[in-house]
Formats: structure tokens, C-alpha cells, sequence
């Protein structure tokens, strides 16, 4: 008989990545206007407007090039709508519009399911399944019966189980 299987959890869809919630401090997308439709100016370029939001300013709060993958992913060499210093509004960026310094993004928020969707190896994974792919019920992570395993809380206490 077979101990483990696969849990056959949905794939994230490309945009589900690129989502947010709360302040959008976390948002990591390609978005680069602004809701009224004005382009970003680059947070790396002080024209037309001079600003302060730079990654040697803002070092702890995810600043770098867009890879998005990265955690140092906020500002850097891009345009991209960000929230280094969280704006209530969430996402926002400087424009490149001389008479408008700065305006919000229309970054999309999040839906319940992205949460229980998976990218790359599963690992952030939470959602709901508790049957395999083949159907069969899914032992408690905190059980020991009907298989003896190492993988509990106290084993790996920032992996969710």
C-alpha cells in the first residue's frame, strides 16, 4: 500500500501573482500607471520629479530590480506601482507627468482562492484539499496513525503543517 500521494491543489494563474491585499505593500506587479491612466516615472530617476523613495532610503522593505520572484523586489531600475511607506491608498507611483507628482494604482486585489492555489513547489500552499489526486482521505498532519511520520510542528514549526 502507498503512505503518501499527491494532493492535486490547483496551480496559481500567472495574475493571481501579481495580486494584493491590505496596504499592497507586498504587490509585486508589472502595473506601471496610474488609475487616472498616467505612466510611471521610474523610482531610480529624479525628473520630473525629485523624490526621496529610493532603495538606499527604503532598504528594508523589499527594494530592488523586478524580479518578481525575489524578496528584494519593490523599488529599483523600473516603473512599476509600488507602497514602500504605507500609503492608506496602497499602491501608488510617481508619474511622469511634470503637473502631477504622484497618483494611486488600480492594482487588483486578491480573492479568497488565491490562497488556495500553488506556484513553483507547493510550498506556500494552504487551502482546503484533504484528498489525494487518487482520492483517498489525507491523514492529520498532527496524527501518527495510520502512518508513524517526522513531519509535525515541532520538526518544522514555520512550514504550516
Amino acid at each position: 500500500y502507498q503512505r503518501w500521494d499527491y494532493c492535486g491543489a490547483p496551480r496559481c494563474l500567472d495574475e493571481e501573482k501579481y495580486c494584493w491585499d491590505g496596504l499592497q505593500k507586498s504587490y509585486r506587479g508589472p502595473k506601471q500607471t496610474t488609475r487616472k491612466g498616467k505612466q510611471c516615472q521610474k523610482w531610480t530617476v529624479q525628473s520630473p520629479h525629485k523624490h526621496s523613495r529610493t532603495e538606499a532610503n527604503y532598504p528594508d522593505t523589499g527594494l530592488g530590480d523586478h524580479n518578481y520572484c525575489s524578496p528584494n523586489s519593490g523599488l529599483g531600475d523600473h516603473n512599476y506601482c509600488r507602497n514602500p511607506d504605507n500609503e492608506e491608498g496602497g499602491a501608488w507611483c510617481y508619474t511622469t507627468n511634470p503637473y502631477q507628482r504622484w497618483d494611486y494604482c488600480s492594482a487588483p486585489r486578491c480573492t479568497d482562492s488565491d490562497k488556495y492555489c500553488w506556484d513553483g513547489l507547493q510550498k506556500s500552499y494552504r487551502g482546503p484539499k484533504q484528498t489525494t489526486r487518487k482520492g483517498k482521505q489525507c491523514q492529520k498532519w498532527t496524527a501518527q496513525s495510520p502512518h508513524k511520520h517526522s513531519r509535525t510542528e515541532t520538526n518544522y514549526p514555520d512550514e504550516g503543517l
